[in-house]
């Protein structure tokens, strides 16, 4: 498995390492380690060439130190460990390195926690919405030393719902980690006027066999499994209230709504649970066309 780990050796970046390193794998994980000199736009009166050289020389002598931290925290797992130096827009340069070398999985810290900086994007979103592979974000917890790990996964009869719950089977979680397999029933708005009844309980009847039937390939991974079917009139939401109120340490689910309209009109409901979650989110991408 190829994985990227981005980071500028920031807390946030260091504790997604540390949340990657806690997750033990079935397979090797040949780990890409990228570090970003963003020295675009540097204007100088005095000697700007010069001065550009040596903020990159810098930016080297960090990224060999991070990856010298990385390999302590890496030591003894079965991981190897590469460090790309990138020069240029940070967003970008992780999203082109994703698709160069394509990487299963990107891993980084939330950057951007105030609510302007959500609003306007950060890097995390960036990458979450443009990168063709999976994603995760990890936001700051105390999960390293938890046990056990509380990981909500999203499910629908769908094909990314479906890899998103495989690809969590690339990784040992352990007989301590609880899976909650949620699934939003959307409450529809009904403008008209003629009288209308939506039987919400029996929709909600109706789909526990079936989650719980997705939910079967999440018992491989841990003995501790729960099934909910909850109705919301915010898929997204429903989810993120979910997590909220579980206290999950994760949210795991598969890309939706990626399309044009989805992405810059309504909003896709990863993207929604990205911007809002107070946890740390995996967003399942099987390599599909997001740009």
């Amino acid at each position: 498995m190829r994985v990227i780990l981005a980071t500028d050796g920031s807390e946030s970046a260091m504790q997604a390492a540390a949340f990657l390193a806690h997750l033990p794998h079935t397979e090797k994980l040949e780990l890409l380690v990228q570090f970003v000199s963003n020295v675009q736009g540097l204007h100088s009166t005095i000697n700007e060439g010069e001065l550009v050289k040596r903020i990159e020389q810098g930016d080297r002598e960090r990224a060999n130190e991070i990856l010298r931290q990385l390999e302590l925290i890496f030591e003894g797992a079965n991981t190897s460990l590469e460090l790309v130096f990138s020069v240029g827009n940070v967003g970008t340069s992780i999203v082109n390195l994703a698709e160069q070398r394509q990487a299963d999985l990107i891993v980084l810290g939330a950057i951007g926690h105030t609510l302007f900086e959500r609003l306007l994007g950060s890097i995390s979103d960036f990458v979450a919405t443009h990168a063709r592979c999976s994603v995760l974000v990890v936001r700051p917890s105390d999960t390293t030393n938890k046990l056990p790990m509380q990981v909500c996964v999203a499910v629908d009869d769908s094909k990314p719902s479906a890899f998103a719950v495989s690809q969590l089977g690339l990784f040992g979680w352990g007989k301590n980690t609880c899976f909650s397999a949620l699934n939003i029933v959307n409450i529809p708005v009904m403008y008209s006027e003629v009288p209308y009844e939506f039987n919400v309980a029996e929709v909600n009847k109706s789909m526990r066999p079936i989650v719980e039937r997705l939910a079967k390939p999440l018992e491989q991974l841990s003995p501790n499994v729960e099934t909910h079917v909850i109705d919301w009139n915010h898929i997204g939401d429903g989810i993120v209230q979910f997590a909220n109120k579980a206290k999950s340490d994760l949210i795991v689910m598969g890309d939706t709504g990626s399309g044009l309209l989805g992405r810059f009109f309504l909003g896709s409901t990863s993207r929604y649970v990205l911007r809002h979650s107070h946890c740390s989110v995996w967003i399942a991408r099987q390599g599909e066309d997001v740009k």
